[in-house]
């Protein structure tokens, strides 16, 4: 039977995780019966696995990140239902950065599903080190990658900038959001 951990460390030599564990629900998950064994690693060749760690954590990090704005948002929605959600401010502040939040598991989740599944392009058809290109160099990458790199920045930071102008705007008059309705 596997158990799910929740938060953890794989010690690769070991082939142990050390950590925080719910016994028997990652079976239950898979199979719906707490007791029935998950197929690991080890029915696998070495050179056919991936670097776990790094997946093991960029994975639950993104769960973690998930369930906590979960948290935040059920706590907003309980202020903001008791009609005292503009006078916590701490918690105003936290939303203001979780914004962030949907985008630090998007990265994690790509980290994750794609360390996950190598060796491999194509799952026991083509390994990565097979797949590499013959005509696109090692220069031609880096610049195409040094290019998104930029782009994505630039619109980091354009992103920032409009979430900044929105916060500083402020919420709209309630009596010019009445004005609309009638």
């Amino acid at each position: 039977p596997a158990p799910l951990y929740l938060i953890g460390w794989v010690n690769n030599d070991t082939e142990r995780v050390y950590g925080i564990k719910i016994p028997g629900l990652l079976s239950w998950m898979v199979h719906g019966d707490a007791s029935t064994p998950v197929t690991g690693l080890r029915a696998f060749a070495e050179e056919d696995r991936p670097p776990v760690n790094i997946v093991f954590q960029s994975y639950h990090i993104m769960v973690g990140v998930g369930l906590t704005l979960i948290a935040i948002s059920l706590l907003a929605a309980f202020y903001c239902w008791t009609g005292r959600l503009f006078q916590v401010r701490w918690l105003l502040w936290i939303l203001v950065f979780s914004v962030l939040g949907p985008h630090i598991a998007n990265q994690l989740g790509w980290m994750a599903a794609e360390v996950g599944r190598q060796p491999w392009i194509v799952y026991d058809l083509l390994r990565t080190a097979d797949g590499v290109s013959e005509v696109v160099s090692a220069g031609q990458v880096v610049a195409s990658l040094v290019l998104f790199g930029l782009i994505y920045l630039l619109l980091f930071v354009l992103f920032v900038f409009l979430l900044n102008e929105k916060i500083q705007h402020g919420p709209e008059d309630a009596s010019v959001q009445k004005g609309r309705m009638a």
